[in-house]
């Protein structure tokens, strides 16, 4: 399944798992943050709250699974281009240790879109998105307080996969990140 293309269609259903316990920040940037996202970045944000709108104005669900199915179709596109995010902008939604003492962390880019690590060693078996306690950027994922915004660059590895109303209205992306700013 890590291993999987973007949103395949036949594939199983992944979720983060997230602990009730955390705390979350709210999942829109600051408004200041927002308007100098670079043009990559604000192109997918507007293609998932695109996808968004029509899937909320749906009134039967073939339609809201075709809105899904087109998000997917531009998504995939979008992916083809680069899965490379250069100095995108968001704010730290969570962060946390794996069980074995590794940092994650999941930075909001719009209300409700998400790219984030695993969160678990398990899941992260073969794509390296966790931070290591001695790599370079655990100390700063560690210590980044839930709100604050960031800059951020890596590489877009995947999308979780969900039900049609997971996936249109809070979706999430996972990413290697090789660079994280706190801007505050």
């Amino acid at each position: 399944m890590r291993k999987s293309s973007w949103f395949s269609l036949g594939a199983v259903v992944l979720a983060l798992c997230i602990s009730p316990s955390l705390v979350f920040a709210d999942d829109a940037p600051d408004a200041d943050i927002a308007a100098n996202m670079p043009p990559r970045e604000r192109a997918l944000v507007d293609i998932m709250l695109g996808a968004r709108k029509d899937f909320r104005s749906s009134h039967v669900t073939s339609a809201a699974s075709d809105a899904r199915v087109n998000m997917q179709i531009r998504v995939m596109s979008f992916m083809r281009e680069s899965q490379v995010a250069t100095d995108w902008i968001g704010t730290v939604k969570t962060r946390g240790l794996t069980a074995e003492g590794a940092a994650w962390i999941t930075i909001a880019i719009a209300d409700g879109v998400t790219i984030s690590t695993w969160q678990t060693e398990l899941d992260d078996q073969t794509n390296a998105t966790l931070f290591l306690p001695h790599s370079k950027l655990f100390p700063t994922v560690q210590s980044a307080k839930i709100g604050a915004p960031v800059i951020f660059s890596g590489t877009i590895l995947k999308s979780v996969l969900g039900s049609d109303d997971e996936m249109v209205l809070r979706p999430q992306f996972i990413a290697r990140f090789n660079s994280v700013k706190l801007t505050q």
